[in-house]
């Protein structure tokens, strides 16, 4: 089978998305299946996949709201269609497989031309906008409404990572019998048991202290700020010690608001690269996503796999995977509650461990690369099967 892969960026540091293609794409090669990633690509960036196929330059500010780059990215629309249209012309695939927003409507040209099938996986946006809804915005109800409708194009079939973004998109009028659930998953031969600590011992970190870790954008919107002054908020308990990973973008207005007595309880270490991520996470007691908006982050599955237990804020995805057995749920991620919750878990440590375990057992059986790559190839199997 002849896959083609629309992707809007796919470098390293486009977040869990470029992992996502990237592992899903070297899994079906290793079934028998030929697979390239047409995308752009973010400026001064490798590629995540050596399969991948560059067409355009992504700038970094691609991903804003404001009027100048809603025109950019109208020009990148229409010149990345009319390229991935070309490429896929000269390299006849049998199916094309792409992601919201820009790089799908470019896969539907194609594909309507080439007269093959079209599969779309929902990795963020429908999610997001469902947990903004939640907190009652006017303008959260239009880009729902927009992700969900631009859904409802002609695509043979709809990957969702969780059912609740399933949910979503029936309650706005996509046919069910065109969407299908197929798990996101985990590289388990690095985020395993026996990865070494080896970021708790550059920090200095003893047996003893309590590492709550956090990796990703240093946002409002991730949380960050809350999580931050729940720790902040914690300094009389002397073991507590938050590590960060993420980008530099704020790290100096983070950092003043550190400073001080409880200063050595903070451990900004900027981006990390991905192949540094195992050892991360097994340097955690504990992974904290105290996200306002989430669909199912790679990291949680990342923390859990390494066998280190997650705190999340009960939303989107989040809400429906995490169980009691191998984390805790934040029904309000705000500091006095996560402070408190954070002192209740600090004597509690073997309990941590042990759901740490059960987390990992779990992800390591159901959201293993070889599972949903099957799973992928049989939605692929359905929609050539079909007349």
């Amino acid at each position: 089978m002849k896959i083609l892969m629309v992707v809007e960026s796919h470098g390293k540091r486009a977040g869990g998305g470029p992992r996502y293609w990237a592992q899903l794409s070297q899994g079906l090669i290793q079934r028998g299946h030929e697979v390239i990633i047409v995308s752009g690509t973010p400026e001064d960036d490798e590629f995540a996949s050596p399969n991948t196929v560059g067409l355009l330059p992504v700038g970094s500010n691609l991903r804003s709201r404001s009027v100048s780059t809603l025109f950019r990215r109208f020009l990148f629309r229409r010149r990345y269609g009319s390229l991935v249209q070309e490429f896929a012309r000269e390299w006849q695939p049998d199916i094309i497989h792409t992601v919201q927003p820009i790089a799908s409507e470019a896969a539907l040209r194609a594909g309507e031309e080439l007269g093959v099938p079209v599969v779309v996986s929902v990795l963020s946006h429908v999610e997001a906008q469902w947990s903004r809804l939640e907190r009652g915005t006017g303008r959260a109800r239009l880009f729902r409404f927009l992700e969900a409708r631009a859904l409802q194009q002609p695509f043979t079939r709809i990957i969702c990572l969780t059912h609740r973004s399933e949910e979503v998109l029936v309650q706005e009028g996509v046919p069910r019998e065109r969407i299908v659930y197929v798990p996101h998953a985990v590289d388990v031969s690095r985020f395993r048991s026996g990865v070494e600590p080896k970021l708790r011992k550059q920090q200095n970190l003893s047996k003893d202290a309590f590492v709550i870790g956090y990796a990703g954008a240093l946002t409002a919107d991730k949380g960050f700020d809350k999580l931050l002054e729940a720790v902040i908020r914690s300094q009389p308990v002397d073991q507590l010690h938050l590590m960060v990973a993420g980008e530099a973008v704020g790290y100096q207005r983070w950092m003043e608001l550190t400073k001080g007595e409880g200063a050595k309880k903070f451990h900004f270490l900027g981006r990390l690269d991905h192949g540094e991520m195992p050892a991360f996470m097994a340097s955690l007691d504990l992974f904290v996503i105290p996200s306002l908006t989430e669909t199912l982050p790679t990291s949680l599955l990342e923390a859990l796999a390494t066998g280190t237990p997650v705190m999340a804020s009960a939303v989107g995805g989040v809400a429906e995977f995490l169980q009691s057995d191998w984390g805790i749920t934040m029904e309000s991620p705000e500091p006095e509650a996560i402070a408190e919750i954070l002192e209740s878990w600090l004597p509690r440590r073997t309990e941590l461990q042990t759901m740490g375990s059960r987390g990992q057992a779990y992800v390591h059986e159901h959201h293993n690369w070889n599972r949903t790559t099957e799973l992928t190839e049989g939605v692929y199997l359905s929609c050539l099967e079909q007349p």
